[in-house]
């Protein structure tokens, strides 16, 4: 089978004859950002402006919570303009490369995810802003967790997890030197890995006793750490296979009512990820539609013989009685 890189080269080249690819599909979609540049930069700036964040929370210095503040209001914005395009960020380049980023990339991405779920919910402007912060933050116990622990490339002795689940009330104490949060901010950083049926920690809490807030966080947290590498977990998911956990977790650990809110926001084909159609046929989707997020618009790659077509193709599944998605295709296979 040619090399998938191969492929993208070639795309590329075709570019002046028919604008082709993920980002500038999204973009012409929604008719919002001007290009990937912009959007590469408002992700990595919002990256280094938590860092700064968490660095001066650490060393004791109390902040105003307007900074965090900022971060979200960036995030919700660009959320209300393009969802899907900032979501396929994620999907694309949500991991930096870096393992001292991956807190921060982590927590960049919760907060975009638990933000659209929050659109979901029509939450309102405040409510939003509130539900943003307060996924930035979550993970904000975890810089009091030893560095060996963190980035340890193997599994996590029970000794070693149970000081990482300390990672909830170290959250509370440096939360104390950012002015002006709100109460979702405590409750989330506390509560966000309570579980439905009282198996997570560190109270163990059940169903209603965990803030709606918490549980939007726990959601999309486990979906993100699942589709994206860790220092102690270098290989991801596909974000197929990462959507299927989250639904068949719903029976018990997430809150059912959530999760379909979560689907409607999340894909199980996000824009960027590769599929196999019943044809033999191997490509990208470039387009969702929120009404059948089962039938996206494909670009091919491979055709049922493993060769790239002569001239660009794209198949609209949502017009095509015949054609569909047969399942999720790990591009790093390709």
């Amino acid at each position: 089978m040619v090399k998938l890189s191969d492929i993208l080269r070639k795309a590329q080249e075709l570019k002046t004859k028919e604008k082709t690819g993920l980002i500038s599909e999204a973009i012409r979609a929604k008719e919002a950002m001007s290009d990937m540049h912009e959007m590469k930069k408002i992700y990595e700036d919002a990256i280094v402006d938590l860092r700064n964040i968490m660095d001066d929370v650490l060393e004791g210095k109390k902040i105003t919570g307007r900074r965090v503040f900022s971060i979200a209001e960036r995030i919700t914005l660009h959320l209300r303009v393009d969802k899907n395009t900032l979501v396929s960020f994620i999907n694309i380049f949500g991991f930096l490369g870096e393992t001292d980023d991956y807190l921060y990339s982590h927590s960049i991405n919760v907060a975009i995810l638990s933000g659209g779920i929050g659109m979901a919910l029509e939450y309102s402007d405040s409510r939003l802003l509130n539900l943003c912060v307060s996924s930035l933050l979550h993970d904000l116990g975890l810089l009091k967790i030893p560095e060996n622990i963190i980035k340890k490339p193997g599994k996590l002795t029970k000794d070693e997890f149970a000081q990482v689940q300390k990672h909830t009330s170290y959250g509370l104490e440096l939360l104390a030197n950012i002015s002006d949060m709100p109460e979702s901010v405590q409750e989330v950083i506390y509560q966000h890995h309570e579980r439905m049926d009282g198996t997570g920690y560190p109270e163990g809490k059940r169903g209603m006793d965990i803030s709606e807030s918490a549980k939007i966080v726990a959601i999309v947290e486990v979906y993100e750490a699942m589709t994206h590498p860790r220092p102690y977990r270098g290989e991801k998911i596909i974000p197929y296979d990462g959507v299927r956990q989250v639904v068949q977790d719903a029976k018990s650990v997430f809150d059912p009512r959530l999760v379909k809110k979560f689907l409607k926001f999340i894909t199980p084909y996000p824009l960027g990820s590769f599929v196999l159609l019943n044809n033999n046929e191997i490509g990208r989707v470039v387009l969702t539609y929120e009404e059948q997020p089962l039938r996206p618009v494909v670009e091919i790659f491979f055709d049922s013989d493993g060769k790239p077509p002569e001239e660009p193709k794209r198949i609209d599944l949502s017009k095509s009685p015949v054609l569909h998605v047969e399942k999720a295709v790990d591009d790093s296979l390709l």
